[in-house]
């Protein structure tokens, strides 16, 4: 008897789903738990019931089969579904939107999704952005009162409320080649902060002359990435011996360029009064940075993070931006800006026309003499090895 009751199940479990697929929840509900009664105990069986519940309005019921059914298959997005359903029916928000953005997750990584199911998800997908911004509504009416202060700097607690409520990313420094602990995660500096900006970019029309001069005269700006035959070649931003990405070097390497220098004596003056990195084989680099129009530079991270790389903005067509981590800029022409090249960055000029810009380094303010001493004798140690 027990062999012919089980054998029923899996015809019982295809009059669970026919009836569920036709609007009948009470009966598939019936259908399915006969099945599970004669030991069909699988994800699929506690699945269906768990769809008939919620269908029928029995999200307690519903709760519980899918959590049976979740222990057999925890990543079935539809299943999941059902808990965010049962959260949200029942005013639980944070927990709804919890288990809607896990059906998507896994519903991402799942190959040709029936269509009701992709229904389900469209659903989710709707309610996960509504609820979010419910929560943003909600944090506002909080503390948007403490953010709209004129006498306090509130860009911190902005950027913190933006990764709270996911408009930002955390971006980390990853360095290369040297990691100094310790240091604060900045993506961009103010340039207030550091006294020779002001007399740098007084020398705009200078340095922007010269470099026009060069421009008239073809100078040669060879790719800033070059394929080198001691190091195995990797290339993680398809730049490598790229000439959309060009370099005129006053210094390179931490080594003058004197022919380049006498080509542009005001420039190697104005530099000559800014404190740029000295360590061995490493720094100084200064360079003209040329950007062809249409060229994009692909996000990725520099070697060092005790420096900052700067830019003076001489040539900047409309179309053209950058980004470090969260915040996207656009250049302004005889301006300066510092950033930390660890965090992950990227370029663009989309103008029909060639951007040009100053670059050079400097150090992080955060280090001190010695440590700014230690960090050039590491270096200096590391190259002669």
């Amino acid at each position: 008897a027990s062999m012919q009751t089980t054998s029923q199940a899996p015809n019982l479990m295809q009059q669970a789903v026919a009836a569920l697929q036709q609007g009948r929840p009470a009966d598939a509900r019936q259908a399915v738990s006969a099945a599970i009664q004669q030991g069909m105990n699988n994800a699929s069986s506690w699945g269906v019931l768990a769809l008939a519940c919620r269908d029928q309005g029995d999200m307690d019921a519903a709760q519980e089969a899918a959590d049976r059914s979740i222990a057999f298959e925890p990543k079935n997005p539809r299943v999941l579904v059902v808990k965010g359903d049962a959260f949200y029916a029942t005013g639980k928000r944070q927990a709804a939107a919890a288990y809607y953005r896990d059906a998507l997750k896994f519903a991402g990584t799942a190959e040709n999704i029936p269509a009701e199911i992709q229904t389900e998800l469209r659903r989710a997908q709707t309610r996960v952005a509504d609820l979010q911004r419910d929560f943003e509504r909600h944090l506002e009416e909080h503390v948007g009162s403490q953010l709209k202060s004129p006498s306090v700097d509130t860009a911190r607690m902005r950027n913190a409320l933006d990764l709270m409520c996911g408009r930002r990313k955390v971006f980390y420094p990853e360095p290369h080649h040297f990691m100094f602990p310790g240091l604060p995660i900045r993506e961009f500096y103010d340039p207030g902060e550091f006294d020779w900006v002001s007399d740098l970019e007084a020398a705009t029309a200078d340095i922007r002359g010269e470099l026009e001069g060069l421009l008239e005269q073809r100078a040669d700006f060879n790719p800033y990435l070059t394929d080198v035959q001691d190091r195995p070649a990797y290339d993680t931003h398809g730049m490598k011996d790229n000439g959309d990405w060009g370099a005129f070097y006053l210094w390179n390497n931490g080594v003058p360029v004197p022919e380049n220098q006498a080509r542009c004596p005001r420039t190697t003056a104005a530099l000559r009064q800014v404190p740029l990195v000295s360590s061995g084989q490493r720094c100084p680099n200064v360079l003209f940075s040329r950007l062809k129009a249409g060229a994009r530079i692909p996000p990725h991270t520099g070697m060092v993070n005790t420096r900052l790389i700067c830019h003076l903005a001489l040539i900047v067509p409309d179309g053209c931006g950058f980004r470090v981590g969260n915040d996207t800029r656009k250049w302004e022409e005889g301006k300066v800006w510092l950033f930390d090249d660890t965090i992950e960055h990227e370029a663009w000029n989309q103008s029909t026309y060639d951007r040009v810009v100053l670059i050079f380094e400097v150090w992080r303010p955060e280090l001190s003499e010695p440590e700014q001493e230690f960090v050039t004798s590491v270096l200096k140690a590391v190259d002669s090895y």
